[in-house]
């Protein structure tokens, strides 16, 4: 009965331990999740340790035994402590390492001095039968006098779990933290008293430590599995929120090109208007010139798709890519992007000179998602040339090949970066503004950022402000 009851408990912490193998391998950032594995293995060597132990009747073989079960007991303490702290990072980081450099030493002299840490002589080993009738073997000898730097820890883990519990109760993960908390005392109820009675001998029965560690293993594994089970659906409402901010931001760089928009169409549109009613007077003629006519026709076709073109060129950036990983000409995108914003630049009296030399390589992203970080980075130059009243109205922007992949240069010769942001230009709200949210460059660096880019910003020498964007060449 006995060994059964081992085997399930082994077998048990072997399943805990390649359940947190699994968490790992999917959030390899988390450190909770390898600290808990250890310690869930630990806890299963553990427990074959103490079904061999029960079944030795050897004193040579007792003491033999303890030494790597003390090792075993120590990858499962540590671990649970440090995964309480990762878990719970309100918790006394100054007890999680007390109890570390507790262990350490404990394990030191369970190593190094005569016998182990529980004994250092075992003077005999008595015969006992279960209730059911197993046979197993208890050791008793003389006790280490090292032992309590072990036996401490009874006491501090539990104290240390109750308030890391107590001091993240208003955190996000503070309901958790009680029932990791219950877990740990439990364990110390169960497994820590009577381990100590035994290594006295006023208990004389086999060491079970194992059972209780399960509740410890358990409890952290069903909060992980649960976090683990959330964050899926966490991170899809995550990404979906980083596409409305995207959506948003276009549909806001949109507004302030509308009046040149309405610039654009309308030159279109009153050339078709003109040209068709030269055209209809043509006809009125009692003998209308038809190649007059043929080249009228042929007028409205091309303002006609003019118009088209702007428009669709609209719906497809406030729409965005249907493909993301899609092959992107720089070059040909920055033209179409500066031509689209033509007018507001005109308007505001600034020059754009653009400067690409060399082979250029295809890059990854959607040529439209490429279009939102172009205009972005040219409209804030623009906008801070105008507060400025800059007498040098002049935004370059420069394209080469650097790297294995495409670099772009967006310089103006504005007043540079506020100091107040200057540290934190990157982060979301980060302006000053009014009227402005301050999202703009944290959807474009998360843009490039998920291409394997970098956008970068500096101030150079001549003043102004000059932002780089490095993509890595598209490989589809």
């Amino acid at each position: 009965m006995l060994t059964v009851t081992w085997s399930m408990i082994a077998a048990a912490c072997a399943m805990l331990g390649l359940i947190q193998a699994f968490l790992w391998w999917h959030s390899r950032n988390d450190p909770v999740y390898p600290l808990s594995m250890v310690m869930a293995f630990s806890a299963m060597a553990v427990t074959l340790l103490e079904m061999t132990v029960a079944s030795s009747p050897g004193l040579a073989q007792h003491e033999r035994l303890l030494v790597w079960m003390n090792l075993s007991i120590a990858l499962v303490l540590v671990p649970m402590t440090w995964s309480i702290q990762s878990y719970l990072p309100m918790a006394r980081r100054w007890m999680a390492i007390l109890i570390t450099v507790l262990w350490a030493a404990g394990i030191a002299v369970n190593f190094l001095l005569p016998g182990n840490l529980t004994y250092s002589e075992v003077l005999l080993v008595e015969r006992y039968e279960s209730f059911w009738g197993d046979e197993y073997f208890v050791s008793q000898g003389t006790i280490n006098g090292w032992k309590w730097l072990a036996d401490i820890t009874v006491l501090l883990i539990p104290l240390y779990a109750i308030d890391a519990a107590w001091r993240s109760r208003k955190l996000m993960r503070g309901r958790h933290g009680w029932i990791i908390a219950a877990g740990v005392v439990l364990f110390v109820l169960v497994a820590g008293t009577r381990a100590i009675l035994t290594d006295v001998g006023l208990y004389n029965a086999p060491y079970v430590v194992s059972l209780a560690f399960l509740f410890v293993v358990f409890a952290l594994t069903w909060v992980l599995a649960r976090d683990a089970v959330r964050a899926g659906p966490l991170r899809e409402k995550v990404e979906r929120a980083q596409r409305e901010t995207e959506r948003l931001m276009r549909a806001n760089l949109m507004g302030e090109v509308a009046a040149a928009l309405a610039h654009e169409l309308n030159q279109p549109l009153a050339a078709i208007l003109g040209n068709a009613q030269a055209a209809e007077k043509f006809l009125g003629k009692p003998d209308p010139d038809m190649n007059e006519i043929r080249e009228i026709l042929a007028d409205i076709v091309r303002d006609d798709k003019r118009a088209r073109d702007i428009i669709a060129n609209l719906r497809n950036m406030l729409r965005g890519d249907s493909v993301h990983d899609q092959a992107v000409d720089l070059e040909d995108t920055i033209r179409k992007t500066l031509d689209f914003m033509g007018h507001e630049l005109t308007r505001h009296d600034v020059q754009v000179r653009f400067d690409s030399k060399g082979d250029i390589p295809s890059v990854c992203g959607g040529e439209v998602a490429m279009q939102q970080v172009i205009m972005n980075l040219v409209l804030n130059a623009e906008r801070a040339l105008a507060d400025a009243q800059s007498t040098r109205r002049e935004i370059r922007i420069r394209l080469r090949q650097k790297n294995g992949g495409a670099e772009i240069r967006v310089r103006d010769f504005g007043p540079g970066i506020d100091e107040e942001i200057a540290d934190r230009i990157f982060e979301p709200f980060a302006t000053t503004k009014q009227g402005n949210l301050g999202m703009g460059l944290v959807v474009c660096r998360r843009i490039v950022e998920n291409q394997g880019g970098q956008l970068t910003v500096e101030e150079p020498a001549g003043g102004g402000a000059r932002f780089r964007i490095w993509l890595p060449a598209c490989e589809l």
